[in-house]
């Protein structure tokens, strides 16, 4: 009876074994390349997903160092509305997205002109163009920082000698834009010009053949050819560009004082910053600064959707002629 009964479970379980077992090559090529990809899915579901839902419900809470944290319904927002300091960030946050994008694009067009033609040192340029790419991004800011520096900085030194007073770069609102604006520029200019490039390269050139027999000259040419032609990748370009200056962090943490230390952070406040900052040293703040994480969100929402309705404008594909 008890052989009878250990054949019965035997056959069972190769009757299982074999109705889930795959059965040809594909299917096991594919468990295999499921299997490759668990460990992502599984990183994905741990700091994406749950990380993102965990900040959600964060945010609804009173959470401090210690202890379990506390419900408290909207409280979180509706500080965040009466917040000056927030409203502060945003204004900052925008005024550099609003100089960087455009600042971006102009010089991201002009390198990958320039990269077009063939001409004495183009390795060395095209190297140069994609340097700040591959520099550590700390050691750039602390380039600029003594380059713009009041007493011993190399601009002032340069304004100097041509007869002008130094002028205060981190001291004041129009320093720092200025100085923050142009490090981001400088940071982020290099893979946009790769794309607007490999862009140009995809462009026949029998267009500019056809328009140079009629007549046209370079600046016609770009206009008529180039930049229409081009206006998938550079949609691609601004709204990249605009979400990555949304998020600016680095560049102002770096360069300027501490926020206990000096008013002038004030003019670079953003609002990453500001997360970070009562997150990590604010005590009992991590639902509110979970509010601003999210408020931080919407806005990135709002901006890209506003580009994705824009871009019906003017981008055209190359199925719409």
């Amino acid at each position: 009876m008890t052989d009878t009964t250990a054949n019965s479970f035997g056959s069972l379980l190769k009757g299982v074994r074999g109705a889930f077992a795959p059965r040809t090559l594909a299917q096991r090529e594919a468990i295999v390349g499921y299997l490759f990809l668990l460990p992502f899915f599984g990183g994905l579901a741990v700091f994406r997903f749950y990380g993102f839902g965990y900040n959600v419900w964060l945010s609804f809470m009173n959470a401090g160092a210690f202890g379990a944290p506390r419900f408290t319904g909207f409280d979180n927002y509706e500080k965040l509305i009466s917040d000056s300091q927030v409203w502060l960030a945003l204004g900052n946050t925008l005024k550099f997205a609003a100089i960087a994008v455009p600042g971006v694009v102009v010089v991201s067009m002009l390198m990958a002109l320039l990269m077009q033609h063939r001409f004495r040192g183009e390795t060395v340029f095209r190297a140069i163009v994609f340097l700040p790419a591959v520099c550590l991004p700390t050691a750039l800011i602390l380039v600029f920082a003594w380059m713009f520096q009041t007493q011993y900085g190399i601009v002032n030194a340069a304004l100097q000698a041509m007869g002008t007073s130094p002028i205060s770069w981190l001291g004041s609102a129009a320093g720092v834009t200025t100085v923050v604006s142009l490090l981001v520029i400088y940071l982020s200019f290099s893979v946009p010009t790769i794309i607007l490039y490999a862009g140009m390269q995809d462009i026949s050139r029998d267009l500019y053949e056809a328009a140079t027999l009629d007549g046209a000259g370079p600046v016609q040419r770009f206009f008529s050819i180039t930049l229409p032609l081009l206006t998938p990748s550079l949609f691609f370009v601004i709204i990249t560009t605009a979400i990555g200056a949304l998020k600016l962090f680095d560049v102002v943490y770096v360069l300027l004082p501490p926020i206990d230390q000096s008013v002038s952070l004030n003019y670079g406040f953003t609002l990453v910053y500001y997360y970070f900052y009562i997150g990590f040293f604010a005590i009992g703040q991590r639902g509110y600064a979970a509010a601003v994480s999210l408020f931080l969100l919407v806005v990135i929402l709002v901006v890209s959707l506003g580009l994705l309705r824009v871009q019906r404008r003017f981008v055209h594909y190359g199925e719409d002629g």
